[in-house]
């Protein structure tokens, strides 16, 4: 997914004065040869101190220790800015990871390279616990649940001695090569290959429908849901994956020191990570490393003045809070220097042609609903929300639920798609009983498009829809982080049809803009053509033509009839009486959590109860009859 504070496609808003070919290509020349300035003083940086001093490895380890700083903090913006989970637990991992090193190499004189692998697995393991045991947690309880998981693995390196060595901990943890031991030089060059890995992995995943589904869960658990993603799953992966990198940093922390104590999880210890990553620019690829880079360099600088490190980083995190909130990187491509190259807006021409992009429901036996509701009841404390509301929406139609505000046609739907549970009554799709969790229902082929607007407004149009072909990807985590053949494959195709499904939308040419810059209509019709990139039998949209102009009416109801004649059953939930009634088969009235009404759209137009309803003045129900 792209932001404009981060990497995956790299957006930002049109119309920048700075916007034109020639400035974008220098701009990514002298960024091109700045990655390699730097790549190239990296490798070359121990002949560079070993001529240039005197301490050649003193030099060496503080680039060294800075890399795997960075490594860490890459784990840190993994969970706290591509999956909104605020994790205090991070030192406690480097921790846990180190001592599973130190106890491999030590005490089981072991491998190092078993080490590090053995590392990677405790890290994985307890994050990955500890996850599963805070699911429900919102941001902040999660925070605190961390924070305390974290004091809980400083308590056990402190009491489990014949494993960690106590408060003492673990010493005469060295790499070797054969029988000889490595050089700090040698193993320089391990650090670095391992922050190479773990950036790489970093971009991999977040360009990745992993990551697309791990931020669709971080902007709202609910549509994520809806486009059959488990929050559940998506949360254990990501932070599993942080686990195992927070845990590789741990054992290359050990391997480089010699040791690893309880101290090493301190949250004092842990500031240098938070600061670095909000400094350099927290959901941005690149950030976390030039923050930890500025942070090494700073440390540096006071190193005569150590006892003051913690003031003044934190005094640097305050301000870097108030001046820079996203940080250099993001603070960066949020202006208009930084900002990518965007196609200008076209008046699109919508095509005739239906592309094959779009689903198409056959083979539906004869007679069977593709949603049916029977008998639901649902109450909030003593409100009769749902008082035995029966539905039955069949395929290839267009079906309109409508009724005055408060009758119950959101809670309906949301009863229908699991989003709450029922008190009384059965829900169906295609003949078999409904799943009892949401994303089940999404996977069963029921998608929905809430009232209130839930776009990913922080990446792009193309993104958004990417995230809706979440469910069909077959490629596996392991395959989107080491980018696989197949991952490869699936990927290109899934972009094209996404900028098919756009063009058919009249969207095409804002395909790379960030969601948030499009008008109200926009989104909504990019929400649809979400729902409609998961391939669904039923779609649900509720509320889907409130703000939208004429022209964007005209393209909601020309999708709809699309949809209706591919045999999809569409439902609207909808107070544009006018709309409703020109687009739809059948409609299903409510009034008070009851049905009122039930029939064509001439049907109801003529009911007496449905005018009563709306009008509330049985004068003019007489009137009307």
């Amino acid at each position: 997914m792209a932001t404009v504070d981060s990497s995956p496609g790299g957006v930002g808003s049109p119309g920048s004065v700075f916007d034109s070919a020639a400035y974008h290509r220098a701009r990514t020349v002298v960024l091109a040869v700045l990655s390699v300035a730097v790549i190239g003083v990296l490798l070359a940086w121990p002949a560079i101190t070993d001529y240039y001093s005197y301490n050649a490895s003193y030099y060496n380890g503080i680039v060294a220790s800075a890399a795997i700083s960075a490594i860490l903090t890459i784990s840190l913006n993994l969970s706290m800015g591509y999956g909104g989970m605020l994790s205090m637990l991070h030192s406690g991992l480097q921790l846990a990871g180190g001592y599973a090193t130190g106890y491999l190499v030590v005490k089981l004189s072991g491998s190092w390279l078993l080490g590090i692998a053995a590392s990677v697995a405790v890290g994985t393991v307890v994050a990955m616990l500890v996850l599963l045991v805070s699911l429900r947690a919102t941001y902040l309880y999660f925070g605190m649940i961390t924070l305390a998981a974290n004091l809980i693995v400083i308590e056990v390196g402190r009491e489990w001695e014949s494993v960690t060595g106590g408060i003492v901990g673990v010493s005469g943890i060295a790499p070797k090569l054969g029988d000889e031991f490595m050089s700090k030089q040698a193993f320089y060059y391990v650090v670095l290959a391992c922050l190479a890995v773990a950036y790489i992995l970093q971009r991999n995943l977040v360009r990745s429908g992993v990551g697309r589904a791990s931020m669709a869960v971080r902007e709202s658990s609910d549509t994520a849901s809806a486009m059959g993603i488990s929050p559940a799953r998506a949360k254990l992966l990501l932070f599993g994956v942080c686990g195992g990198t927070a845990g590789l940093s741990g054992a290359l922390y050990a391997l480089q020191l010699g040791f690893i104590n309880p101290d090493v999880g301190l949250l004092d210890n842990g500031i240098i990570f938070f600061v670095g990553l909000f400094l350099g620019g927290i959901s941005t690829l690149i950030g976390p490393l030039i923050g930890v880079g500025l942070i090494a360099v700073l440390v540096e600088l006071i190193k005569d003045q150590a006892r003051y490190t913690t003031l003044v980083l934190g005094v640097l995190l305050l301000v870097a809070m108030m001046v820079i909130p996203r940080g250099v990187v993001g603070t960066w491509k949020a202006s208009r220097m930084g900002r990518d190259r965007l196609a200008e807006a076209d008046d699109e021409t919508l095509p005739d042609e239906v592309p094959d992009v779009v689903p198409e429901v056959r083979d539906v036996p004869d007679g069977v609903a593709a949603l049916e509701g029977s008998g639901i009841v649902k109450h909030f404390g003593g409100v009769h929300a749902l008082d035995g509301v029966d539905v039955r929406i069949m395929p290839g139609t267009v079906h309109g639920i409508i009724g005055p505000n408060g009758s119950g046609k959101s809670t309906l739907v949301s009863c229908l798609t699991r989003y709450h549970q029922i008190d009384a009554g059965q829900v169906r799709i295609f003949g078999e009983e409904a799943p009892h969790a949401a994303h089940r229902v999404a996977h069963a082929g029921v998608t929905r498009v809430f009232q209130v607007p839930h776009l990913f407004e922080r990446v792009s149009v193309l993104d958004n829809v990417l995230t809706g072909m979440r469910t069909r990807e077959t490629y596996s985590w392991f395959g989107a982080l080491v980018r696989s053949p197949s991952y490869r494959r699936q990927d290109r195709t899934e972009r094209e049809e996404a900028r098919e499904l756009l063009a058919f939308a009249g969207l095409a040419s804002r395909a790379d803009w960030l969601a948030s810059s499009l008008s109200h209509g926009q989104k909504r019709l990019l929400e649809v053509v979400r729902a409609v990139a998961s391939r669904p039998k039923v779609l649900i949209l509720d509320e889907p033509a409130t703000g939208l102009t004429s022209d964007e009416l005209d393209a909601l109801g020309r999708l709809c009839r699309v949809l209706r004649e591919r045999g999809l059953a569409v439902v609207l939930i909808e107070h544009n009486v006018d709309f409703v009634m020109g687009l739809c088969d059948e409609l299903t009235v409510l009034e008070s959590g009851k049905v009122i009404e039930r029939g064509t759209p001439e049907k109801v137009r003529n009911s007496a109860a449905v005018l009563e309803a709306y009008l509330g003045r049985p004068d003019l129900v007489e009137e009307a009859s």
